[in-house]
């Protein structure tokens, strides 16, 4: 091997080795972008839904209620932001709910709140791919990269997780206001009354912004290509 040969490929390894280098801190880069974008995004959500939640269109006898979406904010985030983001999204919400509720014992807090809003954050595994999600800078742009119908079953399966919940903790807790009704007849109704509703709600807005903005992209662009 001559010393050209030799000089070249060194030159070609310190090439890569830049390039390597250069994508590595590109990466890192994003993921602080990403992280600090997600917690601003994440304290906005919360705080929106948390104060949704203080808004009561109807109020169900025994407790729960229908509101203006106040879950909506905690759904989009894990849309935008995925599970892992969002299961602490949710779990911090659950928290707050704990204000004002409710509260008997440890296990019913659990059911009724903790776990019932916590779950929320499956929604985040119907999210595109992290790899897209940090092409997209604008978190409500997120949206748009995600086909309509899986946004209705993330939130067609969360709402289902929440009634799960909240349907054990009718029939072991709540079980007195049942009457004469079967217990697990009652709570699947009682819950599930005003959970449809804030489920029916939550899909039309979030996938009516995705529409929107998918047909405002493309809008966009036919009038670029217009220009050219």
């Amino acid at each position: 091997m001559s010393r050209k040969d030799v000089v070249s490929q060194i030159e070609e390894k310190r090439a890569e080795e830049e390039q390597k280098q250069e994508l590595q801190k590109t990466a890192e880069k994003n993921q602080r972008r990403e992280m600090i974008l997600s917690v601003a995004c994440g304290g906005v959500c919360i705080a929106l839904a948390f104060v949704l939640s203080q808004i009561r269109l109807f109020r169900m006898p025994q407790g729960g209620s229908v509101t203006p979406a106040s879950m909506l904010p905690i759904i989009f985030f894990c849309l935008c932001f995925g599970a892992k983001k969002g299961f602490c999204a949710s779990f911090a919400y659950s928290l707050l709910q704990l204000i004002g509720g409710t509260l008997i014992n440890f296990p019913q807090v659990m059911l009724d709140y903790i776990i019932a809003y916590t779950v929320l954050g499956f929604a985040g595994f119907f999210a595109a791919s992290s790899k897209k999600r940090i092409e997209v800078r604008n978190p409500l742009k997120r949206l748009s990269i995600i086909p309509f119908w899986r946004i209705g079953a993330a939130v067609f399966f969360a709402f289902a997780l929440r009634l799960v919940s909240s349907v054990l903790s009718g029939v072991i807790f709540w079980s007195e206001y049942a009457g004469d009704q079967n217990v697990w007849v009652y709570s699947i109704l009682y819950n599930g009354t005003f959970l449809l509703v804030e489920a029916a709600i939550t899909s039309v807005i979030l996938i009516g912004i995705s529409l929107s903005l998918g047909l405002l992209h493309i809008n966009i662009a036919s009038g670029s290509g217009k220009k050219k």
